[in-house]
């Protein structure tokens, strides 16, 4: 192995493990925000680019240039489909009647009672 295949290797892996990172922290706002609207914006926000990052993080360490390309491009499709399929998914939850949650959100104590919940 030359020099420059065993750089364009690191660099690629590095880009790819900034782009699982993205995605963990998308993964962290599904599971901590309260609702489906938050919900949806963290993994979004998070996820298309995280998910091109590794994508282009493989296309640097692909050893032919078509492979590289077609990676690519399927990482430009990822981007450009990710806020139009969330948008979808908001579009659908707001005319099926699901509704945000409205003033400040506190979240439940662990081991705590639920409001309206008798002892």
């Amino acid at each position: 192995m030359d020099v420059l295949t065993l750089l364009r290797t690191g660099l690629g892996a590095l880009v790819a493990v900034a782009g699982l990172v993205a995605i963990f922290g998308g993964t962290l706002g599904i599971l901590r925000f309260p609702d489906f609207y938050t919900r949806l914006h963290g993994a979004s926000v998070a996820d298309a680019p995280g998910a091109a990052l590794v994508l282009a993080g493989l296309a640097l360490m692909a050893p032919d240039f078509a492979i590289a390309v077609r990676l690519l491009l399927l990482a430009g499709l990822v981007v450009a489909a990710g806020p139009i399929l969330s948008h979808a998914l908001a579009s659908a939850a707001h005319a099926g009647g699901l509704s945000p949650l409205s003033g400040r959100y506190k979240a439940p104590r662990p081991g705590a009672q639920a409001q309206g919940d008798e002892p």
